[in-house]
């Protein structure tokens, strides 16, 4: 009975001699293409093919957006959250910048066993299982190889447009932030920083512990400093490297916390705290606590907790400002707040949502297909609202950690609600203004400054 509910290994869509496409579909009238790469529990391909198959997708598209999506737990190729991000794919599709820009949108979904068990009860006793196999898929190379040559081949010669997103979910998240952490600090043969091949990367409630996350604070830290004048981070480094800015609205990376996410809020330190009493693990090395001048803490601190349930790294916050008014003009279908904060460009960190986060959505996407021609209704039940992000405290770095109210993110599992999209809207507006012509401008690779001289840094520090 137990291995009858063992969920299958896949892969749920190998391409074969006769279906050499089976991981690739898409509405008839191409406005956008859904591809699947799916990994096996060592972080091994589970058909290589899949992986040449998106990437000539990509090849094929004149002006390439892509969004790379990696799954969390109790999901994987077959399960509900297929349907949900294919949904967000179409969504962008029919975005009138997208439509007039002739712009080619391309979703990748990465997939692997998130979900073990699929007994009701007997499958919460995988989250611990569930997550070292996401460590495992982080620390191999398959998955990071993947990810580079995708965003490679968005960003190859003749692109009029290109743009490239990561997004990762909960162990989705785990699997991201440590597979694209190293790439983001990489160095080259000549000392100087390589830039990510990517554009943007968000993590949705990432169910890690935030040793690797307060390290790579840390790093940022080393190399940047803020500089509020400008708004923006300058690298310490002298020479060459010396005054690199990154706009503070363009960080490596963003983690988004739901406040009410129990899974990574409660029971994630209780189950750490456990598994370090059976391994008897009591000492912790004390470790500094990024941009606080030096105060150190015990590192378990960071062992017991993910990066947005931790105090000391959490610096920003989206604070509510208060009812706002529907932009007019807006379609009359779907999430109108996200098409509200996708065709303006984003004014002091400000967005709308207009959705009681009720849990509306969930009559939607109870399986892996999505159907393309099928349009959602309006709710009937807007309730518009304007948000900030605000900076609040802690190392103020270019990977911002975002606590997020329930009225946005609900839970764990919330990602994907409307106002979360509509927030993700603002945030992919931000990364890619529209110019005068109402076109999104080109992306820029962000340029990581060289490791800055060590008397230098530490005089910046004391003052």
């Amino acid at each position: 009975m137990l291995l009858g509910s063992c969920a299958s290994y896949g892969p749920y869509h190998a391409n074969t001699a006769s279906e050499p496409l089976n991981s690739v579909r898409g509405p008839s009238d191409g406005r956008y293409k859904f591809a699947f790469i799916e990994f096996g529990d060592q972080g091994s391909a589970l058909d290589t093919s899949q992986r040449a198959a998106a990437i000539n997708v990509i090849r094929q598209a004149q002006r390439p957006l892509l969004f790379v999506y990696i799954h969390g737990w109790m999901n994987n190729a077959n399960s509900g959250d297929v349907c949900r991000f294919e949904h967000f794919i179409d969504m962008v599709s029919r975005l009138p910048e997208v439509i007039q820009g002739k712009i080619n949108v391309i979703g990748v979904y990465i997939a692997w066993r998130g979900k073990d068990l699929s007994i009701p009860g007997l499958n919460l006793l995988t989250f611990w299982n569930r997550k070292l196999t996401g460590g495992s898929m982080a620390a191999q190379n398959s998955c990071l190889a993947a990810i580079n040559e995708l965003a490679l081949a968005a960003r190859e010669p003749g692109r009029k447009v290109h743009h490239c997103v990561l997004m990762g979910h909960s162990f989705g998240g785990l699997v991201l932030s440590n597979t694209i952490s190293h790439s983001i600090l990489d160095v080259s043969s000549t000392g100087a920083r390589n830039a990510s091949p990517w554009d943007m990367a968000v993590l949705f409630n990432p169910a890690d512990d935030a040793i690797g996350t307060r390290q790579l604070v840390s790093e940022l830290d080393y190399l940047y400093k803020y500089d509020p004048t400008r708004g923006a981070y300058v690298g310490r480094t002298p020479g060459a490297d010396q005054g690199v800015v990154m706009k503070e609205d363009h960080p490596l990376l963003i983690v988004l916390q739901s406040e009410n996410d129990m899974a990574t809020g409660a029971f994630f330190p209780i189950g750490q705290s456990l598994a370090n009493t059976v391994n008897l693990h009591y000492h912790w090395d004390k470790v500094p606590v990024p941009g606080s001048g030096g105060q150190k803490i015990s590192e378990g601190e960071f062992q017991t907790h993910t990066p947005g349930n931790d105090r000391y790294l959490v610096n920003f916050h989206v604070v509510p400002l208060g009812a706002a008014t529907a932009p007019a003009g807006l379609n009359p279908y779907e999430n109108r707040a996200f098409e509200a904060n996708i065709r303006q460009n984003v004014r002091g960190r400000t967005f709308l949502t207009s959705e009681k986060n009720d849990g509306h959505e969930k009559q939607f996407c109870r399986g892996p297909d999505y159907n393309p021609s099928e349009t959602r209704p309006q709710t009937g039940n807007e309730d518009w609202q304007s948000w900030q992000f605000v900076y609040t405290g802690n190392a103020r770095v270019p990977c911002w950690i975002v606590r997020v109210p329930k009225e946005i993110i609900w839970g764990h599992g919330g990602l994907w609600s409307d106002n979360s999209v509509a927030m993700f809207g603002a945030l992919y507006r931000m990364y890619f203004p529209l110019n005068a012509e109402g076109q999104a401008t080109s992306s820029q690779r962000a340029s990581i400054p060289r490791a800055p001289d060590t008397r230098r840094l530490n005089q910046d520090k004391l003052h």
